[in-house]
């Protein structure tokens, strides 16, 4: 068996109070140092409904039609269709928040990344996602089907589990096989998911 730690000090009014947390577990699953691609600014977003809208790509983003992430200031929506013609870009569908109104600026656009893991959420002891941008990971099984979904709302700003916070488990169900991430912003940026899975508890 090995421990995994969970370091908390918060300070406040001239009060700290420094915790640790252990967990114990016997398979650690870490993906490390995972580097992800900026995203794309795009220009004249126009919404046409709650899932669908248009805008455009700057020249030379170097996307094609597929799957999409698309960032705004307090929303997110994922796995996207996003259709490609030179520049023009139309998305329809995904799951997440409903797009922004039409012509909101600072929207990014990002084709989530592959990263290819192997994690029982059913037997999760130690959960840490890390991202140095705003970040967006979906979780699938084998056959394709979305186990969950993790979002790093701001940048170096963790996210993290462990099996007695009183906090839902977001990876139960079938085994993650697949995780796409997504960069919500205009600048690459390092991911690290970090899990100590605990098969006999």
């Amino acid at each position: 068996m090995a421990i995994g730690t969970l370091s908390i000090t918060p300070a406040l009014g001239g009060k700290s109070v420094s915790r640790v947390i252990s967990k114990t577990y016997d398979h650690p699953n870490n993906h490390e140092d995972i580097t992800l691609a900026a995203g794309k600014a795009v220009t004249d977003w126009v919404k046409t409904d709650a899932d669908t809208a248009d805008c455009n790509l700057p020249a030379g983003h170097g996307y094609s039609s597929g799957k999409m992430d698309v960032y705004w200031s307090g929303g997110v929506r994922y796995n996207v269709d996003g259709t490609v013609a030179v520049n023009a870009l139309t998305l329809d569908g995904g799951s997440g928040d409903d797009f922004p109104a039409s012509a909101t600026e600072n929207i990014i656009v990002c084709t989530p990344q592959q990263i290819n893991t192997s994690i029982d959420g059913d037997a999760l002891a130690l959960l840490v996602v890390d991202s140095t941008q705003r970040s967006h990971l979906y979780f699938e099984d084998s056959a394709g089907a979305e186990v969950g979904v993790i979002e790093v709302q701001v940048a170096n700003e963790p996210y993290t589990w462990h099996d007695t916070s009183g906090h839902t488990n977001p990876l139960t169900g079938n085994p993650v096989t697949i995780c796409y991430a997504s960069n919500g912003s205009a600048t690459d940026a390092t991911l690290n998911i970090l899990s100590g899975v605990d098969s006999t508890p």
